[in-house]
């Protein structure tokens, strides 16, 4: 047997994976979520990572309000 590796635009994906599995012939490895083969530890740090990025792109977009560093900063020294 062969194995075909193919990039497949993510507006086309769940439509190029029924066409795959209607053909009698292919055997569909279905993709593996890369967080399944992490320790507990490894999935709270990713948790935290993802949660600082969301929060991040609000910040960004003006959804949420934030404080400089300075203001922290001053705040330690005090």
């Amino acid at each position: 047997m062969k194995q075909v590796i193919l990039n497949v635009p993510e507006n086309q994906f769940a439509f190029f994976m029924k066409l795959v599995h209607s053909l009698n012939f292919v055997q569909v490895q279905e993709p593996v979520k890369s967080e399944d083969g992490l320790t507990e530890m490894q999935k709270e740090t990713w948790k935290n990572i993802k949660t600082g990025f969301e929060e991040m792109k609000m910040v960004e977009e003006g959804s949420i309000n934030v404080r400089p560093v300075q203001f922290l900063l001053n705040e330690l020294g005090e």
